[in-house]
């Protein structure tokens, strides 16, 4: 009885072992998803992965390359065009570093004031102006990878950012 029972069991763990090891070996066939880079991290080196993710967040976005062949997310939040461009990358590829930029013609009221106001009150953005142009910019660290719900909040921080730009810089009510 007892040489039954081991034998079982042991049909039963050889049964285990070989659905443990068929998972394995289809989990390394398929690419992992660009949604969960890196174990569950985004980083900039897939740049379509994260134009997916934002479009799954309710963003509307573009990706395409840049005149020197980077990567390039487009989109519209509010009022205002907006534009991810890649840094740091190696051919176009494994790219380390994110801008977040918004530009505008320059408000007849703006002034150097305002502007240093404006960056004192908000740290993650900044405001830049010259004769004819303002700019929102915000950069991001993306070389050790963040979790999708750390990247999810930095898209919410741009968004609420550049709506309070629109209103404070740009005057648009």
């Amino acid at each position: 009885m007892l040489s039954r029972a081991l034998a079982l069991s042991a049909a039963g763990l050889a049964a285990v072992l070989a659905a443990a090891l068929f998972s394995t070996a289809a989990a390394q066939q398929q690419p992992p998803s660009a949604e969960r880079v890196r174990g569950g991290m985004f980083d900039a080196s897939d740049p379509a992965g994260i134009a997916r993710f934002m479009e799954k967040t309710g963003y509307r976005v573009e990706l395409r390359a840049d005149t020197k062949g980077d990567p390039v997310i487009t989109g519209r939040i509010a009022r205002s065009d907006y534009v991810i461009q890649f840094y740091e990358c190696e051919q176009g590829l494994t790219c380390n570093s994110v801008q977040f930029m918004s530009q505008a013609a320059k408000p007849a009221t703006l002034t150097g004031d305002s502007a240093n106001a404006f960056n004192a009150r908000w740290r993650y953005v900044r405001v830049t102006f010259d004769a004819a142009q303002v700019k929102l910019q915000m950069d991001v660290n993306l070389d050790a990878g963040v979790t999708s719900d750390n990247f999810e909040d930095t898209l919410d921080i741009w968004r609420q950012l550049l709506e309070i730009y629109e209103r404070d810089i740009l005057g648009l009510n």
